[in-house]
């Protein structure tokens, strides 16, 4: 006689993509493919909750089987949008007078800045920092432009979000001086050791998530989310169970309920496959 199996513990299951299910050379195991197929199979909910441009996002989301009506969260929670583009649900901008004060910020610490629009990216002059850490992401189209400030001012372009891109070092030395000084009018976070988002300050990805639990009917204790760093702190907390992926900082580790080993050793997978 064969013995029922308990049922999972969740009903939808949110998956960042960079350092979590996305290897370095940006590819995603076969074996974390057919974990997620199998979680699809057994009725589980599943998407993905990114920092990357929707299109990127997209790409990464069909290569896990999603579905292509399936929502995913980009742009750090900034946005959620089908993966067939059919339909945007949710859609948060950053203010013109909050991303003029943040780019005065960086301009006077001479820090590399990007503002992030719907599938492009305008961009100051390249720094070192740039040219060591940025040439191998994937990115769409991207417009450089002398000053940030007097470009947003002239097109009343409404960022989705803007990055500002330093050393790893030099990062650990300014980031809580961004914080402080941009409190209350972005939600400033790190999504790579040299990468500083900000956005509005609902367009997060534990917000999104919550907007997509409303829209599902599905309760957060019922939520599994996995992610690796300072940008998925707010959704690990979020979710009933919050699995850190390595865990980039303390403050990561310390959010999660689990800490499973990072992606280059199938982490993820691994964890799911004893669940299953």
């Amino acid at each position: 006689m064969a013995v029922a199996r308990d049922p999972l513990p969740f009903d939808l299951v949110a998956f960042d993509l960079d350092g979590t299910v996305l290897r370095r050379d940006l590819e995603i195991t076969d074996r974390t493919v057919s974990v997620v197929g199998r979680l699809r199979e057994a009725g589980v909910r599943v998407i993905v909750a990114t920092g990357r441009h929707f299109e990127g996002a997209s790409e990464h989301a069909a290569r896990l089987g999603l579905d292509e009506h399936e929502p995913i969260i980009c742009y750090g929670g900034s946005m959620v949008r089908r993966m067939d583009a059919s339909e945007t649900l949710l859609l948060r901008t950053v203010p013109t007078g909050s991303a003029l004060d943040a780019l005065r910020w960086a301009a006077e610490r001479g820090l590399h800045a990007r503002v992030f629009l719907d599938g492009r990216i305008v961009t100051g002059p390249e720094t070192p920092a740039v040219v060591r850490y940025m040439r191998r992401r994937d990115e769409p189209n991207v417009e450089v432009v002398e000053d940030l400030s007097s470009w947003l001012v002239q097109s009343g372009e409404r960022p989705l979000k803007l990055v500002f891109v330093d050393g790893p070092e030099e990062v650990e030395r300014w980031l809580g001086e961004a914080r402080d000084a941009l409190s209350g009018e972005l939600f400033v976070t790190r999504s790579l050791p040299h990468y500083v988002e900000l956005g509005n300050p609902e367009g997060t990805k534990a917000a999104a998530l919550g907007y997509l639990c409303r829209c599902f009917g599905i309760e957060p204790s019922r939520v599994a989310a996995f992610g690796d760093a300072d940008n998925d702190v707010d959704m690990l907390r979020f979710a009933g169970l919050g699995v850190a992926v390595g865990g980039m900082t303390g403050e990561v580790r310390a959010a999660a309920d689990v800490v499973v080993p990072p992606v280059g050793e199938d982490g993820v997978a691994r964890f799911l496959e004893e669940l299953i």
